[in-house]
Formats: C-alpha cells, sequence, structure tokens
C-alpha cells in the first residue's frame, strides 16, 4: 500500500460524517462509494473518489470490461489490431449504441469515460437546459490512423486517434428532433451555447484530454475527448 494510498484512506475516515460506517467483527467497513478500492459503478453518482476509480479501472482489462459491461453502453468485444508504426489499437471494444451510431472502434477506457460522461453529465445538462434526454451524439468517429494535427509527417507524433483511444463529438440530437452542433450554436447567444458549455465541462470530469473551439481553430467544429496521457481541459 503506498504512502498516497495511505493517507487517502486516513482522509475518508476522518470524513466519516459523510458516509454512513458500520462496524463488523471490530473491523471498520467503508461503504463502496468512498472506498478508493471498490469496484467503479457506472450508474453510482460521482464524486471525489470517481477520477481515481476510473482510472484505475480504465488500466486493468479485465475490471474495464466488467464495468463496460454493467453499463447501459451497448458494445461488443474486438480483437486486438496492431499493425505497426503507432497505429491500431489493444483492448477495445466496438461501440453499436443507437446514441451514438454509426459504430465505432474505442478502447475500453475510453468507452467506460464515454459512458459516464453521457450518463452524469451530458444527459443531466440537456434535462436542465432543454427539459428533454439527448437522443444521439453526432460525432466524426474515432480510430484514424493519423498524426496529431501540426505535428509534422512521418516520424510526427501520433494521435490518440491512431490507437482508438479518442472520440470526436460534433453535436447533438435532442429527443424532439432539435439539432446542436459545435459548428453552428458554440459561439451563439443561444440556449445552445451554454449547454456545450456545461457538455465540454463534464467531459473534464470523465476524460483526461478534451480540446474544443477554445483550444484552436481546428477543433472549432467538434469536442476531442481522450484518454492519453495528459490531462488537458480546454
Amino acid at each position: 500500500m503506498t504512502l498516497v494510498f495511505r493517507a487517502l484512506l486516513a482522509l475518508l475516515i476522518a470524513a466519516a460524517g459523510l458516509a454512513v460506517w458500520a462496524v463488523h467483527s471490530g473491523r471498520i467497513v467503508v461503504p463502496p462509494h468512498w472506498n478508493p478500492w471498490a469496484p467503479l459503478d457506472v450508474a453510482e453518482s460521482p464524486n471525489w473518489l470517481t477520477r481515481h476509480k476510473l482510472q484505475r479501472t480504465a488500466a486493468d482489462p479485465a475490471l474495464c470490461s466488467a464495468a463496460l459491461a454493467a453499463s447501459t453502453l451497448k458494445h461488443t468485444g474486438v480483437v486486438d489490431n496492431d499493425i505497426g508504426d503507432g497505429c491500431g489499437w489493444q483492448g477495445a471494444v466496438r461501440v453499436n449504441d443507437t446514441r451514438f451510431a454509426p459504430a465505432f472502434t474505442l478502447t475500453c477506457g475510453a468507452a467506460l469515460s464515454l459512458t459516464m460522461w453521457e450518463r452524469h453529465a451530458l444527459q443531466p445538462a440537456a434535462q436542465a437546459h432543454f427539459g428533454q434526454p439527448v437522443a444521439r451524439v453526432e460525432h466524426f468517429g474515432s480510430y484514424a490512423c493519423r498524426n496529431v494535427r501540426g505535428a509534422g509527417g512521418e516520424g510526427g507524433r501520433r494521435s490518440q486517434h491512431a490507437i482508438a483511444n479518442a472520440f470526436d463529438v460534433a453535436g447533438f440530437r435532442l429527443r424532439n428532433g432539435r439539432q446542436i452542433s459545435l459548428v453552428n450554436h458554440w459561439e451563439s447567444t443561444e440556449p445552445e451555447a451554454a449547454f456545450l458549455r456545461e457538455v465540454r465541462d463534464g467531459a473534464c470530469r470523465f476524460f483526461k484530454g478534451t480540446l474544443g473551439p477554445e483550444y484552436n481553430a481546428a477543433h472549432r467544429d467538434h469536442f476531442h475527448l481522450d484518454q492519453g496521457p495528459y490531462r488537458i481541459c480546454r
């Protein structure tokens, strides 16, 4: 057990007033919601431990598969496809959910972040701003064997898209058919603009990398969401 986790556990116990504690056989039992080592429950309301649980789960193929299977995201497993030169995927799934049609391939960890974001950020924002849910997320896909934009040609740094670890969101369609897109509404004075900013901020809670129109011109029409090595929210 690392010093960080020991300190974290001590903090949890000190905050006993925030949760209901039970004592069995002389042991303090921490409820799963406040236990950093408990399995991630996608349906559970997020708290300050969720990011830790999400990253730990995403890094463990067995835990990730179990958490994703317990979610509402429709998906199937796919075989690893390492084509070399920094492209391909490992530990990925095929997301074939009508909420995200057409289907696409995404790493299990990124797919887990996607379903957490949709459940705990996107849908609550849609209900708050428009009184109805998002029926479909419009997107530009996930996997593409290419470099980071501006990183040069051969030998340039590969994008997270090159390993199916990123997903590009272009807009949303509400249940009543109303369409909201970044290219048309990000700079508007309509309610859609506030909704899009709340959705972007929500993505930052569940993805390591979230880039949108405020990052650069290349992202003026979409949110780039990834589970890469760098934490950024722009």
